[in-house]
């Protein structure tokens, strides 16, 4: 089998593959010359499957057989309200099974059912057959794109759909890094140390990436974005524009007709690409509507950009709050970087140049192709053929901010410090509090704060039926890793039986849309005093609950409960006190100290007491 990886970035609208080869980065055109795949998967009355260029030919004959945007479904629930939303738009029937969203195509002898990830394997095929085709060897190895606001269930389901038709993948690269990693390569002899920021709009999504480059070393800042945000949405808007035409001035509505709404679709696209290069067109419809021939509506650039104008503030909306995520000013990035289809709309540009006092905007020559390009780089860093070999540029991605787990007296354990180069794994060990602990609960955390309530919460992990065994005896081990496809493991086992649970959060800094990572780091150094007060208060708190705890066990298992009645009973009562305080009450939990450890004390000596702290 050979060792050579290739780069694919797997689009909403077209699929693109490369290969870093022989210090060339290379196109791989697909058996009928093209550069880019539509992501396209036809349904044929004979029962087979085209894909590709041909599947979107034939999907304008007979829409309700083409299914496209596949990328937009996958890994979503149907009651997802942006799922509902696009169905508006999608000419294929997309029914609910067991609340996953699941396209059905009716051929005259067949009823197909697929799922987003079934659909996205069908492409993965067409693209390695393809690729096979022109390399003239096997390939299993690659690299795949995704949106860097990709979440968990999104990222697995790519993961699965390139392993159903024999993918090894060596990662998933988000696609602004990818666009960045192209730009590097292309410029590598530049003067280029500084920030840069890489605004990726496409067809489906939208990424916005900032980086630092020190001569061949790159590190991505932080990632913010929209997996709903692209040109199709600008396309939507034609399409709602023609309609309400159509609707109120030939009493015609085309949502009605599958095959009408795909020929509209089509015709808008164009439509948007033709005012990318001219300030005014029309859309043209041809034997569309009953009783007239032609119909033709008039569309300028202004009128585009002003329907479009909220979807284009949103994408600076975002550049801004990644910026503000990673402390820079607009004035700190050198470079602004453009990949993605939609980039070549002269708005989105000038929006873009403005924002950033006038800047030049760094354009790639075909922005459709660089962010598979960008793959292929990354492929070739990741690869064993010395074909491939590839030694210029270092990319490194880091965690933004500290993640770990609470303990018992909710105190924050920082399992992976903020800025800890990713793949990574870490660990830590606890024990169980209480007598014959049959669970263990962790909540997982992000932040910078001691206390962990302060800090964000990402998910939950339980491992149940533990070993009986004294308070502190049972000990679980807890492993937290950061993985390079951008995914956060915590799994816990327990050290007596080999019992083990884990959970799967996504790690991308985009993934926590309301993030602010500056204020995150700033609130953590202005609270430091804050924190030192809650680490001695939990200190006391923690070693009062143990106490109670294991005296209370002695007792029980040295029989002195009944000799012992009121000093048991206060070591109860202290327990049931301790429960609801909070650092506010660091001199009553000095005080229910104060009360139970003399108690205890002398006899703790006299009967040798086991396990206490």
């Amino acid at each position: 089998m050979s060792e050579t990886v290739i780069g694919i970035d797997l689009g909403t609208t077209n699929t693109c593959v490369c290969v870093h080869l022989n210090n060339k980065l290379k196109i791989l055109e697909n058996k009928e010359g093209g550069r880019t795949t539509p992501s396209y998967v036809f349904f044929t009355e004979q029962n087979s499957v085209i894909v590709g260029q041909y599947a979107k030919r034939m999907a304008d004959v007979k829409p309700e057989y083409g299914i496209y945007e596949i990328k937009r479904l996958v890994g979503r629930k149907y009651d997802d309200p942006y799922i509902k939303k696009n169905l508006n738009y999608l000419p294929f029937q997309v029914t609910n099974i067991s609340n996953d969203p699941v396209v059905v195509v009716q051929t005259k002898t067949q009823v197909f059912k697929r799922s987003p990830q079934e659909l996205c394997a069908y492409i993965l095929g067409k693209i390695k057959s393809d690729a096979e085709a022109k390399l003239g060897h096997p390939i299993n190895k690659a690299v795949i794109t995704v949106p860097a606001y990709f979440n968990i269930a999104q990222r697995e389901m790519t993961l699965a759909a390139a392993k159903t038709i024999g993918f090894i993948v060596l990662k998933l690269l988000n696609e602004p890094t990818a666009a960045a990693l192209s730009y590097y390569y292309e410029h590598k002899s530049s003067d280029g140390d500084g920030y840069s920021l890489v605004y990726d709009l496409g067809g489906g999504t939208f990424d916005v990436a900032i980086l630092q480059r020190n001569g061949s070393d790159i590190t991505i800042l932080g990632v913010d974005g929209e997996t709903h945000l692209g040109g199709h949405d600008f396309d939507n808007l034609l399409v709602e524009h023609v309609c309400q035409v159509l609707i109120s001035q030939y009493n015609y509505n085309p949502k009605n007709d599958r095959r009408n709404m795909r020929r509209l679709n089509n015709e808008c696209e164009e439509v948007k690409k033709m005012l990318s290069e001219s300030e005014e067109t029309s859309i043209i419809l041809n034997a569309f509507v009953p009783n007239s021939n032609i119909v033709e509506i008039p569309i300028t650039r202004g009128q585009f950009e002003s329907k479009a104008e909220h979807l284009f503030q949103k994408t600076i909306d975002i550049m801004t709050r990644c910026l503000e995520k990673v402390n820079l000013k607009k004035s700190d990035i050198k470079e602004v970087i453009l990949s993605g289809g939609s980039t070549r709309i002269p708005k989105i540009q000038s929006m873009i140049s403005a924002y950033f006092n006038g800047k030049v905007l760094n354009k790639f020559i075909n922005p459709d192709e660089c962010v598979a390009e960008g793959a292929a780089i990354q492929a070739a860093l990741l690869s064993k053929n010395p074909s491939q070999t590839i030694s210029q540029i270092k990319i490194t991605d880091v965690t933004a901010l500290s993640l770990g787990i609470s303990d018992f007296v909710d105190v924050m354990t920082f399992m992976i410090k903020r800025n800890t180069p990713i793949p990574v794994t870490k660990t830590t060990k606890r024990v169980t509090v209480y007598n014959n602990q049959a669970n263990m609960s962790f909540d997982i955390y992000e932040g910078e704060r001691l206390n962990a309530k302060k800090n964000y919460f990402l998910g939950h992990l339980e491992i149940t039926d533990l070993t009986p065994a004294p308070p502190g005896q049972c000990g679980v081990t807890v492993v937290m890793t950061v993985d390079q496809n951008g995914i956060l493991t915590v799994k816990a086992t327990e050290t007596v039986s080999n019992r083990t649970k884990d959970v799967k959060i996504v790690y991308t800094r985009g993934s926590r849309s309301d993030g602010d990572i500056k204020k995150v780091v700033v609130e953590a150094e202005e609270n430091t005093a804050e924190d030192e007060r809650f680490r001695q208060f939990a200190d006391i708190k923690g070693f009062v609950y143990k106490y109670c705890i294991r005296a209370m066990y002695n007792f029980e298992e040295k029989g002195l409960v009944a000799t012992h009645k009121d000093v048991y009973d206060k070591c109860s009562d202290v327990l049931k006190k301790l429960k609801d305080l909070d650092v506010d009450d660091e001199k009553e939990v000095i005080k229910l100290k104060q009360q139970v450890v003399p108690l205890c004390k002398p006899l703790e000596k006299k009967y040798a007491f086991k396990y206490m702290p």
